[in-house]
């Protein structure tokens, strides 16, 4: 029960950090249990639109299931709006990184923490970057 209160309490700070510089972010009821394709958080303003799956894991690497990322393919395809992975490491900064530069394992699609580093985007550089992708 600690990993689920720990995650609905990133995704909660995630939201409000959205809030914060004028978008409006939800967090979905059920993501993760639900038989619909759920993303943890989605965010609009003005015509800008995208999901979120938030990820909490410490350690060197993460890992996330295959149904969550086809869920994720799913969600993009049905809404016309992109979905990404937001990944806090320890230090409190989220990296934001698109689905697809996840590397595809057996089992799960993977991403090292110095991959995240090196491909992703700290927070304020992806709001950026969704503001000039309008």
């Amino acid at each position: 029960m600690q990993h689920k209160k720990k995650g609905s309490n990133a995704e909660r700070e995630l939201l409000f950090m959205f809030f914060d510089i004028g978008f409006m972010a939800a967090r979905v009821a059920g993501s993760g249990s639900s038989t619909l394709p759920t993303p943890d958080i989605i965010v609009i303003k003005d015509n800008i639109g995208f999901a979120i799956e938030c990820k909490t894991k410490s350690g060197e690497y993460l890992n996330i299931r295959e149904e969550q990322i086809k869920e994720l393919e799913t969600w993009e395809k049905i809404s016309g709006h992109k979905a990404y992975i937001a990944w806090r490491l320890t230090g409190k900064k989220w990296y934001f990184v698109h689905f697809s530069k996840l590397n595809k394992t057996k089992k799960a699609f993977s991403i090292k923490k110095e991959e995240i580093i090196q491909k992703g985007l700290i927070f304020n550089d992806f709001i950026k970057q969704k503001k000039e992708d309008r």
